[in-house]
This record gives C-alpha cells, sequence and structure tokens, in this order.
C-alpha cells in the first residue's frame, strides 16, 4: 500500500484535494469516481508514505477509539445520522472533521456508510471497510464497530509491547554505532598522527585498530546508502527479495512473519464471522497484508478456493505457514469452524510471538553491551600498548 496525493474537482466544479491510501493509481481513479469527483492530478506521494509508516500507530488508535464511540452510540439505539454528526461536532482535526461532514451528508443522501467513509484520513483499510459495509447491509451495524475497535485496540497495544520490548536493544546498537563512529573519527586520528610524529614502532593491533578505524566513515556511508536505495527502489520483483531477505533475517525477520500470520488469522476471523463469503475475504486480506510471502500465500488459497477446493492442503505445502496451523485449519474445514479456529490460531501466534521477543531482547541485549565493550577495550588496548612501550623506553 502507498499513499497517493490528488486533486479533483466536485459536481459544482469546486477543486477538492486529499491524500489516500491505496495500492494502484487506478483504484485511487476510480474511488474518486465513486464519490462524483473528477480527477485532475493523482501522484505518489513519498514523504507522507515515509510519515505514514510511523503514524500508522497512532491511525489505529484513533480508528479504535472513534468505531468504539460509534459502535456504543448505535448499540444505544442513536440513529446512524444523529451519530456522524456527534462524531463530526466532536473531531478536534479540522481536515478529519471535514471528512466526517462529507460522510454525513453522503450518508443523508441515501449513500450506504461504508464506500462513504472512505474519504477519512488516516484510511481505516479495505477490509475494515468491507466489514462495515457487512454489517450496514446484515443490520448489525453497531457490532461490525466495536468488532473493529476491539481488533484495532488489541493490534495497538501488541504493537507498542513488541516496540517497548524492542527499544533497548535498539538504543543500544545505536549508541554502539555513534561510539564506533566517534573514536574512528575523534579519537584514532589524533593518536595516529601522535605516533607518526614520533616514528614509534606499533604493534600489529594498534595498525588493526587504526586501519580499521579509517574505513568505518567509509563503510557507514556505504551502508547508509545501500539502506537508502533498497528503501526507496519500489518495484515488485525489488519489493519480493526484500521481504524474503528480511524473512531470513535471525530474530528480526520471525518477529515480521509471525505479525503477517498473526494478521492473517485475525482479519480471516472477523470478515467470516460477519458473514461474508471466503473468496471476498481473500481478496481483501491481499491488500491488507504487506509481505510478499503472505501475498503469494493468499493468490494461492484464493486461486483453490475459486476451483472449489480445501485449504488445508496450501498450508501444508507453504513453508511460510507453520506446520500445526495447516493441520489446524484441516480439522476446521471438517467440522465448519473455520473462523473459530483463525481466531484461536490468531490467539496462539500472538503468544507465541511475545514469548519470541521476549526471548530476542534477552539474547540481544547482552550481546550489544558485549559487542561495544569488546570494540572500546580493542580500541584502548591498541592505543595503551604503544604508550606502554614508549614509557619503558624512556625509562
Amino acid at each position: 500500500m502507498a499513499l497517493w496525493r490528488w486533486t479533483a474537482l466536485d459536481e459544482q466544479g469546486k477543486p477538492m484535494k486529499g491524500i489516500w491510501e491505496e495500492s494502484k493509481k487506478s483504484f485511487v481513479v476510480g474511488r474518486l469516481r465513486e464519490q462524483k469527483l473528477y480527477p485532475l492530478k493523482v501522484q505518489r506521494d513519498f514523504l507522507h508514505s515515509w510519515l505514514f509508516r510511523f503514524s500508522a500507530a497512532k491511525s489505529k488508535l484513533y480508528w479504535s477509539r472513534t468505531s468504539q464511540k460509534i459502535g456504543s452510540m448505535l448499540e444505544a439505539g442513536i440513529p446512524l445520522l444523529t451519530v456522524l454528526e456527534i462524531i463530526s461536532d466532536k473531531e478536534n482535526d479540522s481536515q478529519r472533521q471535514r471528512g466526517w461532514q462529507k460522510v454525513y451528508q453522503s450518508v443523508r443522501d441515501g449513500n450506504e456508510l461504508g464506500p462513504s467513509i472512505k474519504g477519512i484520513n488516516p484510511p481505516l483499510g479495505h477490509h475494515w471497510e468491507a466489514l462495515i459495509i457487512v454489517g450496514e447491509r446484515s443490520g448489525t451495524l453497531a457490532r461490525s464497530f466495536l468488532e473493529i475497535a476491539s481488533q484495532l485496540d488489541e493490534e495497538y497495544h501488541f504493537e507498542q509491547k513488541i516496540k517497548t520490548a524492542l527499544f533497548y536493544p535498539v538504543l543500544l546498537l545505536g549508541i554502539a554505532i555513534i561510539v564506533v563512529y566517534t573514536l574512528s573519527v575523534v579519537v584514532l586520528p589524533i593518536y595516529a598522527d601522535l605516533f607518526s610524529s614520533l616514528d614509534a614502532e606499533l604493534p600489529f593491533i594498534t595498525v588493526l585498530v587504526f586501519t580499521i578505524g579509517s574505513l568505518i566513515p567509509y563503510i557507514l556511508t556505504v551502508l547508509l546508502a545501500l539502506t537508502g536505495v533498497i528503501f526507496f527502489f519500489k518495484r515488485n520483483y525489488q519489493r519480493r527479495s526484500r521481504n524474503s531477505y528480511l524473512n531470513w533475517l535471525p530474530g528480526i525477520g520471525q518477529i515480521k512473519k509471525y505479525q503477517d500470520i498473526i494478521l492473517f488469522c485475525s482479519i480471516l476471523e472477523t470478515l467470516l464471522n460477519a458473514g461474508m463469503p471466503l473468496i471476498q475475504t481473500l481478496n481483501l486480506l491481499e491488500e491488507a497484508v504487506r509481505g510478499w510471502d503472505m501475498k503469494k500465500l493468499i493468490s494461492d488459497l484464493r486461486f483453490e478456493v475459486s476451483e472449489g477446493k480445501r485449504l488445508a492442503p496450501i498450508f501444508r505445502v507453504n513453508s511460510f505457514f507453520p506446520e500445526e496451523a495447516a493441520k489446524m485449519v484441516g480439522v476446521a474445514e471438517e467440522s465448519g469452524r473455520l473462523s473459530e479456529m483463525f481466531g484461536y490460531m490468531a490467539n496462539m501466534f500472538r503468544k507465541e510471538l511475545d514469548q519470541k521477543v521476549q526471548q530476542y531482547t534477552k539474547l540481544l541485549e547482552p550481546l550489544l553491551v558485549i559487542g561495544l565493550a569488546g570494540i572500546v577495550g580493542l580500541v584502548a588496548v591498541g592505543i595503551l600498548l604503544p604508550l606502554l612501550d614508549m614509557s619503558t623506553h624512556i625509562r
């Protein structure tokens, strides 16, 4: 998914602007035409796409709280138009307030809430919008909003838990990089010039430290440049390679993998419980997940379902999903309790991910501390050896 900045004209010729999250430009154009807007300009917004990655957690928190309010008011018997008016009046952000006013106007004109809510920024997401449509058509709109609130709240707090667990190791890694860079740029050149002026014969370890230290700034610059190129290189082949590579990284790859699996299971459970057909659920899921491996799995599942085949064989031959999951899906298909099983699997994998994060941080923290101490110690030894040798000769 990417962010797209668009400019369009409404039916009165008034210019409209906005930013939407979609996987393709054509989807943005289609949404604009659905809302009776004539698109003038649609372009990729790389700056906001970068910032959006860091604001995704706030987006989940916003929609969790908003969905909880809407669901609670609808459950209390308050009419939908009144609920939308209240949400609009209570909104502090001026852009979102205008968005909710448009939603109110659209629903008052007889349109469904699901398509109307697409203009709100940050976007809710296709799968949740589909759940709203299902709830509206089945008369269970309040329950749909409460389910969205529950799922997003759970995802938000779980992601915050992971970020908290990884904060200290990441901080240590950052400190290590700063220390190494400072030593190589500031400290080592001073002593290198000193020993050079004294024409002292340097031990091997000192020569090694000075040689590596002189290369560190170039190595860090190259790594930083490569990271930037990889991040902004957005073609499909490179995206596929990057995701596959991340899945093989020790620790981090496993965490990303389990996050994708949990998202997959929880969305499937929610949409199937709402009565959405499996093939339509898989279409929405493919838009929701980001990893290439998961998209490939969903594509295979969608093809098998369209052919009238079962899901379990695909899970068995796909190495991305754990082996026990295939057996559980097979049992669920035979018993007709597929949505319940995916809910159980989401909880199970969430607990496993929690354990993996704890194990990863417990292992990573001492390794980083030992590594940082080793680097500083090596530099200290490399500098002190010639100094001690010179002091011995002076005596």
